[in-house]
């Protein structure tokens, strides 16, 4: 190749290699550009800045206010998890928080609250003298998923439902009782109305305390309607329940015992 050839070829190179550059700076340009288009939009166009926060209770529109601030006033940039998370921790006894953004600036939030199923009651101690009296420490209301959500009082009636558990540490949103275990209690409470109370020893030693006084002690590791059966057949078969004075032992499967 001669040296004109070479000088030729070498400025047409350059010329490519300027024109790639310009091209690619125009690219960069034009990128950067619409990002600050873009971010301006999301921050600083006030179209988009929160303007409502719908939900039923004032005081959780306060919090979810309290967690909108610059830059994140905008709906598409404000933070759904830390105002969802702030809720919770303040109020325990909501169980779950959607949050919606509605364009172009309103955020609607529904609640879930803990619907009560019982309280549960810590025991400190027993006592020796019986079996039925105890020495409580704190008590809770608990939902259907055993979840315990604020203290409670000692309520005594037959129409609370009241779990006694020896568990030396509890704290609320601990789920304190399984829902098998629930689900076990309120069956023996709907096929035995009198009984109200019950104490949680071990997972094969529920007993329930009657109205009367007297005791009833469970198996969880066997069907509950055959031990209510079983229950129901002592009373239409054998006894009084006057003549009960202290328990009916229902824990081995295939036998009922008495006292």
């Amino acid at each position: 190749m001669t040296p004109n050839l070479m000088n030729k070829y070498s400025q047409k190179r350059k010329k490519r290699s300027s024109f790639k550059l310009y091209i690619f700076g125009c690219c960069l340009a034009a990128v950067f550009c619409l990002l600050a288009g873009l971010t301006y939009i999301l921050v600083w166009w006030p179209n988009l800045w929160i303007e409502n926060i719908e939900v039923e209770r004032e005081d959780i529109k306060e919090i979810a206010w309290s967690e909108i601030e610059f830059p994140y006033q905008s709906i598409v940039l404000v933070k759904i998890n830390q105002i969802k998370q702030k809720i919770l921790d303040i109020y325990p006894e909501i169980k779950e928080v959607d949050i919606v953004r509605q364009f172009p600036n309103i955020l609607k939030i529904k609640i879930e609250e803990r619907k009560n199923t019982g309280v549960w009651c810590q025991i400190e101690e027993e006592k020796a003298a019986t079996s039925t009296e105890r020495i409580i420490n704190k008590c809770f209301y608990f939902d259907s998923e055993g979840v315990i959500f604020r203290e409670a009082p000692l309520i005594k009636g037959s129409l609370i439902l009241n779990i006694y558990g020896t568990e030396k540490s509890v704290k609320i949103r601990d789920e304190i009782i399984s829902p098998e275990v629930i689900e076990f209690i309120l069956a023996v409470r709907e096929g035995w109305p009198e009984a109200s109370d019950f104490e949680i020893v071990s997972f094969e030693d529920l007993r329930a305390t009657t109205n009367q006084g007297w005791q009833i002690y469970f198996n969880q590791t066997n069907p509950v309607e055959t031990q209510l059966e079983a229950l129901r057949a002592i009373f239409n078969e054998e006894v009084e329940p006057s003549e009960i004075l202290e328990y009916i032992d229902l824990r081995i499967q295939g036998r009922v015992y008495y006292r």
